[in-house]
């Protein structure tokens, strides 16, 4: 095997250790999609809301700003995955829903 071929197979291992922590994790995972769709339908103003409605009520979360997941006609979308439960994926979310969601 090439040493990029390691390096790869290394580099994938630790994501999918790091991904599946995430997913077990007894913390609430928050997915805001922030590609250009989301951005241009008000991606960045939701994920303000959610990140001053979490810090304003102390609640311990993880969040990421994720790529189009092909829902552009539902955008902004917004993945919530509580511990031990399937995600929930919301669309066409704006501030107050997005507030109301995670408070």
């Amino acid at each position: 095997m090439l040493r990029n071929e390691k390096e790869f197979i290394e580099i994938r291992k630790r994501a999918q250790k790091e991904w599946k922590e995430l997913l077990e994790s007894n913390k609430p995972l928050i997915m805001v999609g922030t590609a250009t769709c989301g951005r241009s339908a008000g991606s960045l103003e939701v994920l303000d809301a959610i990140k001053e409605t979490l810090q304003n009520n102390s609640l311990e979360h993880t969040i990421f700003e994720v790529g189009c997941i092909g829902l552009c006609y539902a955008e902004p979308t917004v993945i919530i995955k509580k511990p031990s439960t399937p995600g929930i994926c919301y669309g066409h979310v704006d501030s107050k829903i997005a507030r109301r969601r995670v408070a």
